[in-house]
């Protein structure tokens, strides 16, 4: 088994009462959602967009994330055997969506580097 590490953080009460609410309708703690943020970032070399700071000027973009997202959990949901009766996400393929990533990053690091 892998070395774990605890993670500690403050959260306001009602906030956490409000949003263990929602994952728990879900069938998702707190440690399961989480886990998924920094498996997401481990994975892809990216910070979540949903976690960025809400006055993103790109609201579309961060809208979009938000969709992507609740895509990607509802997938992750219903590989970890959870019943999401009467929820079907959209078709998702993290490795398509993944090299997609990677060949946008690429596009822009060569874009940057044109002339250096």
């Amino acid at each position: 088994m892998a070395a774990m590490t605890q993670l500690n953080t403050r959260i306001d009460s009602e906030v956490k009462r409000r949003g263990d609410a929602v994952f728990a309708r879900a069938g998702l703690t707190p440690s399961q959602v989480v886990r998924a943020v920094w498996q997401y970032a481990a994975d892809t070399q990216e910070v979540p967009d949903i976690v960025l700071p809400r006055n993103d000027p790109n609201e579309q973009r961060r809208i979009e994330a938000v969709s992507r997202g609740a895509t990607v959990v509802a997938h992750m949901a219903r590989d970890m055997g959870f019943d999401l009766t009467g929820i079907e996400p959209e078709p998702f393929d993290y490795k398509a969506y993944r090299d997609q990533m990677y060949d946008e990053m690429i596009r822009e690091m060569e874009a940057n580097h044109v002339g250096s």
